[in-house]
């Protein structure tokens, strides 16, 4: 009598993202990879599981995106919560990773506040090239003008910790 083993099927799918370019440098570069096995205990993970839902606020992207990043999506996280699969969602993931890369960017540059100015673009070259992003992925005036634009607002947040670590508030009633 021989007894037939039943082997364990994955049902998982891949779900290809486009992106744009630089994000898909940054990406690969902070996954290991184009291709990854979304689970909720990475931030890409988490995050693109998160858009598996439906999201009725979000407005379909002009952009066409040519870089594709992958994510399998398990079969128990499809048959629990269901998978509902749009533009939308894959425009969004690109708009999120692309917040996140910028405040990375400005983040670190800001790291060199006192420093002279023109350290800011040698603090922008050096994390892009990390990365290896060029201009032919995002232009750097782009970054640059768009640092300029929300460098006062991430140093007020910045200025909001007091030395001791702790969050300090401001009554508006104080004068």
């Amino acid at each position: 009598m021989s007894q037939k083993l039943l082997s364990t099927v994955d049902f998982s799918i891949t779900q290809n993202i486009p992106v744009a370019d630089h994000v898909y440098k940054y990406l690969v570069r902070i996954c290991g990879s184009d291709h990854i096995i979304a689970t909720r205990s990475t931030f890409v993970g988490s995050l693109i599981l998160s858009l598996q839902g439906r999201n009725g606020d979000v407005r379909p992207s002009k952009c066409k995106h040519h870089r594709v990043f992958k994510a399998d999506i398990s079969e128990s996280y499809w048959q629990k919560n269901g998978m509902y699969i749009s533009s939308e969602n894959a425009s969004l993931f690109n708009e999120q990773v692309d917040k996140k890369f910028r405040d990375e960017l400005f983040r670190n540059m800001l790291m060199n506040r006192h420093l002279d100015e023109k350290h800011f673009i040698k603090s922008m070259r050096a994390f892009l090239e990390f990365y290896d992003i060029t201009e032919e992925d995002i232009k750097l005036d782009t970054l640059h003008r768009d640092f300029k634009r929300k460098k006062d607002e991430l140093l007020s947040n910045f200025n909001l910790v007091s030395p001791s670590g702790t969050k300090t508030e401001t009554s508006q009633f104080v004068p």
